[in-house]
């Protein structure tokens, strides 16, 4: 019998005040809550672009028609068209990955870890995305090459989203550092009209630091999309030879 989205959603909603709390025990109260929001809104982003790109039509979670006969019709809370349940997964997957790799790769450069924590979560991912798609909490009818139901794209996607979100988190929050490619960027745009100081980041104040922290969140997200878009496009057009128009 397959589990009811019911179960996935309230899965989620308990068990999250407890990793929490345990998030706030490893980093820290003011660190946990940057960790917590900033990778909240940098799935909703990344997630909202998918499903919108798609036209759910090569992805969704449970709003098809095939969800009717649920009793509660599939997900209980929205955010748009991700269900909170599934961004709460994402948060806990990218926390872990990323203790994970801090305590075993603490001394190694941050693309270091931050690449391992990317190849952390992709394992956990492996062990959750085929549990998710056979109670199809979510589908995928992307036409392209899969593995154990999973477009191959997707899985340089969940490498490549907590490389960048680690590696972001860990120079802005851990270690409050300025990046010499964004500082002419962040000087004409975040810190003229929103920051409104021109100190080095380990000087900020914490209001200001998250602001930094989210400006950075969102150039790495136009970065992933620059970054996977062609991927994207080519597998896809390797994997139909060209014979499935665009927009099938």
């Amino acid at each position: 019998m397959k589990a009811n989205t019911i179960v996935f959603d309230a899965s989620m909603l308990i068990l999250f005040p407890f990793f929490y709390y345990g998030l706030i025990r490893t980093l820290g109260r003011s660190r946990a809550r940057a960790f917590a929001y900033g990778s909240f809104l940098f799935g909703l982003a990344l997630e909202t672009t998918f499903v919108i790109c798609g036209l759910k039509n090569y992805y969704w979670y449970s709003i098809n028609n095939y969800y009717k006969h649920y009793p509660l019709g599939g997900y209980i809370i929205w955010l748009g068209v991700v269900p909170l349940a599934a961004l709460i997964l994402w948060t806990i997957t990218v926390a872990s990955s990323y203790i994970i790799a801090e305590s075993t790769a603490g001394k190694q450069n941050p693309y270091v870890r931050s690449s391992i924590a990317g190849c952390i979560a992709l394992i956990f991912y492996l062990l959750a995305e085929p549990v998710g798609i056979t109670n199809h909490w979510w589908v995928w009818n992307a036409k392209n090459f899969y593995f154990l139901d999973i477009p191959v794209f997707n899985l340089l996607y969940v490498f490549l989203a907590v490389f960048v979100f680690t590696l972001v988190y860990r120079a802005t929050i851990m270690e409050r550092k300025d990046t010499p490619a964004l500082s002419t960027l962040e000087q004409r745009t975040l810190r003229k009209f929103f920051v409104k100081s021109k100190k080095a980041t380990r000087n900020l104040t914490w209001p200001e630091l998250r602001r930094v922290f989210l400006f950075r969140l969102a150039l790495g997200c136009v970065t992933l999309g620059a970054v996977m878009t062609p991927i994207i496009t080519v597998l896809w057009a390797v994997a139909n030879r060209g014979h499935i128009k665009p927009g099938w």
